[in-house]
């Protein structure tokens, strides 16, 4: 038992030190000689910038002004989640269309002349 306790304190008085070394370290490094605020890094400049989804480049709109495009016959809505998704639950007026016509081009059966507002959340 006294073995433990010995190995135990000796671990408490290391990890004491390196953890009094680490913050002598980073107080050293972020304060100038005049100063004694410590300053902290800009969390944003650290973390690397996350890729963009091609997604991420189409335009968004607001509720409010989606139904003002659709009640003013500009644009319809289109619920493109899937068919199953699409019978338990979609925007009122929207069409069940599959994504995958859109990424094939097809634009079968969609009114020429009108913004498509798609959704799929």
């Amino acid at each position: 038992m006294k073995r433990f306790s010995l190995l135990g304190r000796v671990s408490l008085i290391l990890a004491s030190a390196c953890l009094a070394m680490a913050c002598s370290k980073l107080a050293a490094s972020t304060t100038s000689p005049n100063t004694t605020a410590v300053t902290t890094p800009d969390p944003a400049a650290a973390a690397p910038s996350p890729t963009q989804n091609p997604e991420d480049k189409m335009p968004r709109l607001r509720p409010e002004e989606a139904k003002k495009l659709v009640d003013d016959g500009k644009a319809i809505i289109v619920d493109v989640r899937g068919t199953e998704a699409y019978k338990l639950s979609h925007i009122k007026g929207s069409v069940d269309y599959v994504l995958g016509k859109f990424e094939s081009g097809d634009f079968s059966g969609l009114p020429k002349g009108k913004q498509i507002i798609a959704y799929c959340t």
